[in-house]
Formats: structure tokens, sequence, C-alpha cells
């Protein structure tokens, strides 16, 4: 009898075993066509204020796990992680691609935390049109799902038969549907069910958005600025922006006003050149160190003889302005501070400097929007242009301008741009050094040039290929003076010819009356 019960057991386990690892390759197949799901199935657009915004889901990765923040993607620029914490492993990416120019969309970007009861009246709908797009986006992902399980079964029982040949293809081929159907339900359940994990939480939380702040939390917003000076009629062009448009470390102004000194204008900065090259009244209100917050929508403090007003205040009072040039964002992410540390460490490619500066980004991507929807709501709708940085290396790094007089006697190796006796060769300092300082300027650029076009306003990137610092005609200032990898004069004024092309076609000059006198 025991020989008799072993043998009429060994077919029932071994039927159970079966079924067991059939279950187990149904969930890992389950929670495969979850994961590709996620990755693959487009957003729902939702419209809110006259904007269209998609709602989607966090692609997985290795930020994935039970809580965690969503995504906010603001106009093209890249991923900015929302201040909320969503409960379940799916959260929601929240991408506005395109800005159309709305008073309710744009008190949606410049209400601040504190400001929120003077517009949760016109944005609330905002919120609840989120929530209703993120439930909607679920239900597209468990179809999905279910889709990519039922494939995922033919390929793989496909590659099974391959390999076990025409037998077990014949014995599967009898029942073809009931093993595809339970792949497409066992993947659907298991999305559903991690979907599930994340409603409750997702929902209340978008449901409560009423302004940026409230979404991405990652900086500290800056009010509009009111109108700064008496109106003037006789601009056409403003340049405003940071030390590159103010054209630090050139020919002073003959005449300088207090405002030109306190923010070290000259007169071989690129604005100088536009008014020459076209005869309009170009207005330089660029300041050196100016930022976003300070400088162009807030005051820029710390200078003398006087403090200037916001530059975008300024621009408020041009009544005749056709067209804005803006230089910005260098000063906002640090970029000056972050090269400083990188001559004088032996390599800056580390996580640790990585990180710090895409946090610094995700900063300047917010105040960035907002300075954007200011400059679209300027009274006379000039033209944009944004101008980002060029690269001010070049292709050879030994060379008197690129060694710091202030070096130690005895430099750590490493230390510098330049090769060193006993350090690391040039090949070594440009993989560990010089390219990751490219990488961060061509983020920086990214963002700028895909804002601007999120906008409807244009862009240029001037090169400097061939006039590095090293280069035998550089058109950056050496670090023996007073702003290194600043533009000089011929840098300023390739800078305005990049500019001008642009300028010319977006802001042209007005037709002249005839038959006057």
């Amino acid at each position: 009898m025991g020989s008799e019960e072993r043998a009429t057991r060994r077919p029932g386990q071994r039927s159970a075993a079966r079924r067991g690892a059939q279950l187990a390759g149904l969930l890992a197949l389950g929670l495969l066509a979850t994961l590709v799901a996620i990755a693959i199935t487009p957003p729902v657009p939702v419209t809110v204020v006259g904007q269209v915004v998609a709602v989607g889901a966090v692609a997985p990765g290795a930020s994935a796990g039970l809580t965690g923040p969503g995504v906010a993607e603001l106009f093209g620029q890249g991923p900015v992680e929302t201040v909320q914490r969503f409960a379940g492993p799916i959260r929601p990416r929240i991408v506005w691609q395109e800005f159309n120019r709305d008073a309710v969309a744009a008190a949606f970007i410049e209400a601040a935390p504190g400001e929120r009861a003077a517009t949760t009246m016109q944005t609330s709908m905002i919120g609840d049109t989120l929530a209703r797009g993120w439930l909607a986006f679920l239900g597209r992902l468990v179809g999905v799902a279910g889709i990519v399980g039922a494939l995922a079964y033919l390929v793989g029982a496909t590659l099974v038969g391959v390999v076990l040949g025409a037998r077990w293809r014949q014995r599967h081929a009898e029942r073809p549907v009931r093993p595809l159907l339970a792949s497409a339900l066992v993947a659907m359940a298991v999305t559903a069910g991690a979907a599930a994990l994340t409603v409750a939480s997702a929902r209340a939380e978008l449901a409560d958005v009423s302004s940026l702040a409230d979404l991405t939390g990652t900086a500290a917003l800056v009010p509009p600025p009111q109108p700064a000076g008496p109106p003037r009629g006789d601009i056409e062009v403003a340049v405003i922006g940071d030390s590159t448009a103010a054209g630090v470390g050139n020919t002073p102004l003959p005449e300088p006003t207090d405002s030109d000194i306190a923010c070290e204008r000259t007169s071989d900065a690129y604005a100088q050149v536009l008014a020459s090259a076209t005869g309009w009244g170009v207005e330089n209100l660029a300041c050196a160190s100016a930022t976003i917050d300070r400088g162009l929508l807030g005051r820029q403090a710390d200078r003398r003889p006087v403090v200037p007003p916001p530059q975008v205040g300024v621009l408020q009072s041009l009544t005749s302005l056709r067209a804005v040039v803006v230089s910005i964002g260098a000063n906002d992410i640090g970029w000056a501070e972050l090269l400083g540390y990188c001559s004088r460490v032996s390599r800056c490619d580390d996580q640790v400097t990585q990180r710090l500066m895409l946090s610094r980004l995700d900063r300047f991507r917010v105040q960035y929007a907002q300075l954007l929807v200011q400059l679209s709501e300027l009274p006379t709708r000039p033209a944009v242009i944004v101008v980002g940085y060029y690269d001010p290396f070049g292709t050879t790094f030994d060379c008197p301008q690129l060694r710091d007089p202030q070096a130690p006697r005895e430099p750590a190796p490493g230390y510098g741009f330049a090769a060193q006796p006993d350090g690391p060769d040039q090949a070594t300092i440009v993989g560990q050094k010089v390219e990751p300082m490219r990488s961060m300027l061509a983020q920086l650029n990214a963002v700028l040039v895909q804002g601007a076009a999120a906008f409807g306003f244009a862009s240029v990137t001037p090169s400097f290929e061939g006039h590095g610092l090293c280069s035998p005609q550089p058109w950056v200032q050496g670090m023996a003076e007073p702003y290194p990898f600043h533009p000089n004069a011929a840098g300023e004024l390739a800078i305005a010819a990049a500019v001008l092309p642009q300028l010319i076609t977006l802001a042209p000059v007005p037709a002249q009356p005839t038959g006057t006198a």
C-alpha cells in the first residue's frame, strides 16, 4: 500500500508543482507587463484654463518604491520632483508642454504658497481636472497592461516552443486561448492592484493643487514686479540679464550713470553693438551678478552707488518696446562657483557635483517659467530672444590665460585645467573636469532653449568655436583678469552677431513716413 500511495501521489504532486510554477510565471509576467505598460502608456491630455496638460505616470526606475514623489515637466525643460509624496508604486507625471497666454494660467505659475488664497477661486479647477485625468490614465494603463501581458505570453510561448520542440507546441496548441486570456487578466489584475494603492492619495494630492508652488515646492516663487521708473517712449530694444550682457571687465562707458556703475556695464557690451548696428534705441538693463529673483523679478541688493530696480519692472515702463533680449541663468545655477570649485579639485565628474547641479537646475526651471510668463505679458507684447551661453574652453588647455594667478606655489595634482608635471595628463583632465563643466552648460542651454520655444519665443546660442581661452584669438577673458571666462570685446561682438539676425527678423524697423519735411 505504501508504494501504491506514493505512486498515486507523485502525479498529483507534479501537477500541483506545475500549477504553482504556472501561477508564479503568470505573476512574474503580470509584473513585467505592469512595468512595461507604465513606460509606454501614452498620457491622458486634459485641458485646464485653456492649457493642454498631459497626465501620465513616472517611468519605472531606481526610484521605484512603495512611496515617493511624482514628476512635473514644465514646458519641455525636463523633470522636476513634486513636493507631494504619493502612496503606491505608480506615481503621477504632469507634463505642461506649451504655455498659451491666459490670466488664470499665469496666476497658477506666479502664485507663491503664501498667496494661495488669492488665486484658489481661479485655479482650483486645475487640481480637480488633474485628478480626473489621473483616474482616466489609470484606466488606460490597466488596458495597456492586459495587451502587453497577452503579447508577452505569445512571445514567451514561442520561445519555449522553440526550445522544447514540436510535441510541446502540439499539446499547447489544443487550448491556445485559455493561457492567453489568463496572461492578460493577471497582468490587468496586477496593474489594477498597484494602481489601487495610489488612487486615494494621488487623487487627494492632485485635487489640492492650485498653484505651481503647490505642485513643485522646489523654489521660492517671486511675485511679479511693479512698473519701475517713468514711462519712456524712446526705447525699442532692451537687454536684460547678468554680467555676460553687462559686458563686465571691458572698456568703461564714457559717461556712465549711477546704475551703469552699480551694474558694471561697459561700452563693449553687446547691447551697445546692437544699438550701433541698428540705429534703434537700445537700453542695457543687465547687471553683474543678477539672477531671476535678485535682479530681474526682484531688486538686486549689494550694488553701489545705487540699488537698481527689478529689470522686468523697468520693461513695463518702456512704452515703445518692440524686443527684449535675455541673458540669464549662469548665476542662478552658480556657474562661476562651480567653475572655481572644479578648477581646484582633481575631478568634478562625481555624483555629488552632478546632483548639486541638477538640484540648482530644478530651482531655475521654476523661476525661469515665472520670468517667461512676465515677459509674455508685457504691455507692448515685444518679441523675446533668449540668449544661451557659449563654451569658453576650446580645444587647447596649456596657455598663460588658463593659469590661476592665485594658485598655491605647489598645487596638488589635478589643480586647475592645465596639466601639471606631477598630475594627470591633459586627456584625463578634459574627461574628468572640462567635459563635466561643458555638460552642465549644455543642460542649462537646453532649459533656456526649450522654455523659450514653449512660450513662442526665439533663442540663440552663440558659438565661440576656434576662439576658446587658449586659442590665438580668444573671445573670453583669462584667469588673470578680473572676470575670468567672461566675454571680452570680441566675444561681446560675437554674441551681438548671433542675436542681430533674429532681432531684425522679429522686430523689423518700422516703415518711415513718406512726404514729410
